[in-house]
């Protein structure tokens, strides 16, 4: 060592130094620091582990809003289509009891007015009635009982005609006036029909008409009235 200018005695007591200073350093630095990079790698990772988890969690939560959110609109539009439906139903309903209303309203009115008509017309009958029978009398010269004038004014009215008999089963009466039932029973013998609807119209002024299917067989005063019109002229 002499002979290459090394001083071992000084070589050795700075090997020493620096064993002395490494573990010095080593003790009071080194090792708090490899204590503390590790304590600061293993925060680390448990913030990213945390942060992994609240990642995880949030993506959960979101996952639960939105299937939550769906699933309230599907309960919101079914709640609006059954809304909508009962809607539509009570509008139908009210609707249709207007509509029926309306048609009772009608059918009352007319019911009325067919009424206050027949009782209007039962008043002109008897003065018609009346005019016949005047007539009557002053074409034979004199008076009249109640019986024969009741027949005369009858046959004006309610008289059938011949070819009347048995034209059908089904027949529809238009009379002047409105009919008793006395006299409703008297046509239905005379036709022999089973079934009889009536029908008022002033306008032929006496007699009947009746109808079945296509046949008519109109015996009217009106019809009387023009056919000697047309002969006159």
């Amino acid at each position: 060592m002499d002979k290459l200018g090394i001083n071992g005695g000084f070589l050795l007591a700075q090997i020493v130094n620096f064993g002395l200073v490494a573990i010095v350093l080593w003790a009071l630095a080194w090792k708090p620091l490899v204590a503390a990079l590790e304590a600061r790698r293993e925060k680390i990772a448990k913030g990213l582990e945390d942060a992994r988890a609240a990642e995880l969690a949030r993506a959960n939560a979101e996952r639960d809003a939105q299937k939550y959110i769906d699933e309230q609109r599907v309960s919101a539009q079914k709640l609006v289509e059954e809304g909508r439906s009962r809607g539509e139903d009570q509008a139908k309903s009210v609707l249709e009891e207007a509509r029926r209303e309306a048609d009772a309203i009608r059918v009352k009115a007319r019911q009325d007015a067919e009424e206050e008509r027949n009782a209007m017309l039962a008043e002109v009958r008897a003065q018609v009635g009346q005019i016949a029978i005047a007539a009557a009398e002053r074409v034979i010269g004199q008076s009249l009982d109640e019986k024969k004038s009741q027949a005369i004014v009858n046959d004006f009215f309610t008289q059938v005609p011949a070819a009347a008999a048995n034209l059908g089963a089904t027949l529809e009466v238009v009379s002047a006036m409105p009919l008793g039932d006395a006299e409703r029973a008297q046509i239905a013998s005379k036709t022999g029909a089973k079934n009889i609807s009536y029908k008022v119209d002033p306008s032929i002024l006496g007699g009947l008409i009746i109808r079945s299917g296509d046949k008519v067989v109109d015996g009217s005063v009106r019809s009387n009235l023009n056919k000697l019109a047309a002969t006159i002229s």
